[in-house]
C-alpha cells in the first residue's frame, strides 16, 4: 500500500514538472514571440521574432512622425496665426483650427460663445455676460489666422498627425496578436506531444494514475 502511494506521488511530481516546462515555454513565447520556438529548434520562431522587431520599429517610427507633425503644426500657428507661445491643451488646439480668430468677429471663437450665451440666457443679460466671461478666450490666448488657407494647412498637419497615431495603435494591436499567436503555438505543440501519454483510471477496483494531458 505504501509503495502505491509513493508511486502516485512520483507520478504527480512528474506531471507537475511537465506542466511547469510547458508553462515556462508558454510564458517565454508570450513575452518574446518566437523565443521558445527557436529554443526548441522550430524555424518559424525566427519569423515571429522578425515580425516583432519590424512591428516595434514601425510603431516607434509612426509615434515619432506623429509627434513631429504635431510640433510642426504648433510652430506653424505661431508663425501664421499670431499665436503666443504657451502650453495649450488639446481642446484649445482644436478650436485654433476651427475658427479664424479667438475674438468676437464674424468667424471668431468668442463670437460663437456670445451666440450660445444669447440663445441660452436670452432673458437674463447678467447671466449672459457671466457665461461669456467664463467660456471665452482672453488676450493671453489670442490668435488670428493670416488666411483660410493657412488655417487649412494647420488642420491638415494635425489630421495627418492623428492618422499616424491611429496607425500606431493598429500596429500595437498586431503586436499583441503576434504575442498571443506565439503563445498558442507553444500550447498546441506541447498538446500534440502529450496526446499518447498515460491517464488516470481504475484497474480491478484499484486506483491507478495514468498521466494523460490533452488540450
Amino acid at each position: 500500500m505504501r509503495f502505491r502511494y509513493l508511486l502516485i506521488i512520483l507520478l504527480c511530481i512528474l506531471s507537475i514538472s511537465g506542466l511547469w516546462a510547458q508553462g515556462k515555454d508558454f510564458l517565454f513565447s508570450l513575452a518574446v514571440p518566437g523565443f521558445s520556438q527557436v529554443m526548441n529548434g522550430k524555424s518559424h520562431g525566427y519569423v515571429m521574432m522578425a515580425a516583432e522587431a519590424a512591428l516595434i520599429g514601425t510603431s516607434l517610427y509612426l509615434s515619432s512622425e506623429a509627434d513631429l507633425l504635431m510640433d510642426e503644426s504648433y510652430s506653424y500657428a505661431l508663425k501664421f496665426a499670431e499665436l503666443n507661445p504657451a502650453d495649450y491643451d488639446t481642446e484649445f488646439l482644436k478650436n485654433l483650427g476651427k475658427y479664424n480668430s479667438s475674438g468676437f468677429d464674424a468667424d471668431g471663437y468668442n463670437a460663437m460663445i456670445r451666440r450660445e450665451a444669447q440663445a441660452i440666457f436670452s432673458d437674463s443679460p447678467d447671466s449672459m455676460q457671466i457665461y461669456i466671461e467664463d467660456h471665452s478666450y482672453g488676450e493671453d490666448q489670442y490668435w488670428r489666422w493670416e488666411s483660410a488657407g493657412r488655417r487649412a494647412d494647420y488642420n491638415r498637419m494635425r489630421n495627418n498627425s492623428v492618422d499616424l497615431e491611429s496607425y500606431g495603435k493598429l500596429v500595437v494591436g498586431v503586436m499583441i496578436l503576434n504575442h498571443l499567436v506565439s503563445g498558442m503555438d507553444v500550447l498546441i505543440s506541447h498538446s500534440q506531444k502529450r496526446r499518447t501519454q498515460l491517464s488516470m483510471g481504475i484497474h480491478r477496483n484499484a486506483p491507478m494514475l495514468k498521466l494523460t494531458l490533452r488540450f
